[in-house]
């Protein structure tokens, strides 16, 4: 009679724990992560704690947005509650057991949001957003999805600031800064938030506030998952839920036209806060295409800060007044899952952004071509970059708010920051290593001509970013100061340093 899939899955950790161990990577305590005894640990947390060869464990695989970052670790744990979280940190520490964290599963290099060393948290089951009339607090766990925030929120006729993209998860976006349409009159995504939940390195849970652990509560905006796991954040709300807004496209021979649009509206972004404007250039299906993408949050329909773009002959306007919960899956379109996808994020001075985003179109063109000849018949690629402008008023709202670490007071002093992402994806593996090589060219090249220009910025949105660019190191001095304290007084140990294996780290 042939083993069970769980009796197997234990004999497969033991192998496991044996490789390391003979490998030389066994734990100082004697307890390896892949061990059985580690297993039996948390064996009571059953369907919670998919391990491989099982159906959830594959299903929780493929539900990754990019195959790069669904890694195989020795189990998962799905947990339902902050308990759950707890005894899970508790656990990690104390047997010196490295982990990852996965929220919604959106950023998409290799080790982003799971391991393959070890367990992956996964939130998943964590996804709950309530509402209190009287507080008007969103409390929302962090494995939620905003598309589903915004449908739970709907209902009370108020939204939260977050993310722009519906299968985005909520403790990671929040974590990492947050852009949204709401970034003019509200700031980051993180400066919204009224209250943590957070499980510390040593298991303890805490609430972090203005009023309670205010170092660890401005740390926490901006450091990703350095300092410990959200099980919960409270937001302020707004007492409105309709936007304006939608795409435009365009034809190339006005794009001189449409960068000018750009700078223009970035220079006088502070003039009305509600609206907002991002440049895309997509190609899918062998086609090049010129976007903008206007919203305002106020749900004025073509705002006078939008007629320079509106003055341009577009090809097509889908822009429209609706609820955010409706909106934003129609900026989104489906998303596929499983595909092979790495992103990059840059900044650059708005003075200089016409030449630059004239530059990125022109070798944008020429590395397309490099990599369409590089993929295989049965492949297809798309890739996306934008640019938006990141102003003086956003860092005001972040200070009045309670301020956050992302760094961003001395570099918008001579004016706007012009923050640009490219993304790459192939729909093969095979097909990764050589289109990944030739996206690290086109990056390397954006960097070079930012320099030259002596308006690169060196400031990586942590949301956007690839894995060696380190993006907390350019926040700055002052602000890695602030996490580096916090870490050390809430993660004295270094759990979060040292046994987390997912994302950004530190810098040392």
């Amino acid at each position: 009679m042939g083993k069970s899939p769980q009796l197997a899955a234990i004999f497969w950790l033991l192998a496991g724990a044996s490789a390391s161990i003979q490998s030389g990577d066994a734990m100082s305590n004697g307890v390896d992560c892949n061990s059985v005894r580690l297993y039996r640990v948390l064996m009571d947390l059953g369907e919670r704690l998919p391990i491989p060869m099982t159906t959830l464990y594959e299903e929780r695989l493929e539900s990754y947005y990019s195959a790069n970052a669904a890694l195989a670790p020795s189990c998962m744990l799905l947990p339902e509650s902050t308990q759950d979280v707890s005894q899970f940190m508790h656990m990690v520490s104390s047997h010196h057991c490295p982990f990852g964290i996965r929220s919604g599963g959106h950023s998409a290099y290799k080790g982003a949001n799971s391991v393959d060393d070890g367990t992956t948290l996964d939130f998943s089951y964590m996804n709950e957003t309530t509402y209190d009339i009287k507080t008007t607090i969103a409390s929302v766990q962090p494995g939620a999805r905003w598309g589903a925030v915004y449908n739970a929120l709907d209902p009370f006729g108020v939204t939260a600031v977050g993310g722009r993209a519906d299968v985005v998860g909520v403790g990671g976006f929040i974590t990492g800064g947050g852009y949204s349409f709401y970034a003019g009159t509200m700031g980051w995504a993180c400066d919204t938030v009224h209250n943590f939940e957070i499980v510390l390195a040593n298991g303890s849970v805490i609430d972090v506030n203005h009023d309670e652990h205010q170092d660890l509560f401005q740390a926490m905006k901006g450091s990703s998952g350095n300092l410990g796991l959200v099980t919960r954040v409270d937001l302020n709300t707004i007492n409105s839920t309709q936007i304006w807004g939608g795409y435009l496209t365009y034809d190339w021979a006005d794009r001189a036209a449409v960068f000018d649009a750009y700078y223009y509206f970035a220079e006088d972004f502070g003039k009305d806060p509600a609206s907002e404007a991002i440049i895309v250039m997509v190609y899918a299906a062998d086609n090049l295409s010129l976007w903008s993408i206007l919203s305002n949050t106020q749900a004025v329909i073509a705002p006078p800060a939008f007629n320079n773009y509106t003055a341009i002959a577009n090809l097509s306007d889908t822009t429209t007044v609706g609820s955010i919960a409706e909106l934003v899956p129609e900026f989104t379109g489906a998303t596929p899952l499983g595909v092979y996808s790495n992103w990059f994020s840059g900044s650059i001075s708005n003075a200089v952004v016409t030449e630059f985003l004239e530059f990125y179109y022109q070798t944008l063109t020429e590395y397309i071509d490099k990599m369409e000849a590089v993929i295989t018949h049965n492949s297809s690629l798309s890739v996306v970059g934008n640019m938006q402008p990141i102003p003086q008023t956003w860092v005001d709202i972040s200070k009045e708010m309670g301020g956050n670490v992302l760094g961003l007071d001395e570099l918008v002093l001579d004016g706007p920051l012009a923050a640009w992402l490219f993304s790459v994806t192939v729909t093969e593996k095979d097909d990764q290593p050589a289109v990944l090589e030739l996206a690290e060219e086109f990056v390397s090249a954006l960097e070079a001509y930012s320099d030259s220009l002596g308006a690169n910025k060196n400031w990586h949105y942590l949301n956007y970013a690839y894995k060696t660019q380190d993006p907390i190191a350019g926040y700055g001095d002052e602000a890695v100061a602030k996490i580096k304290a916090a870490s050390a007084a809430y993660d004295p140990h270094g759990v979060f340093q040292e046994l987390r294996h997912s994302g950004f780290k530190i810098p040392v």
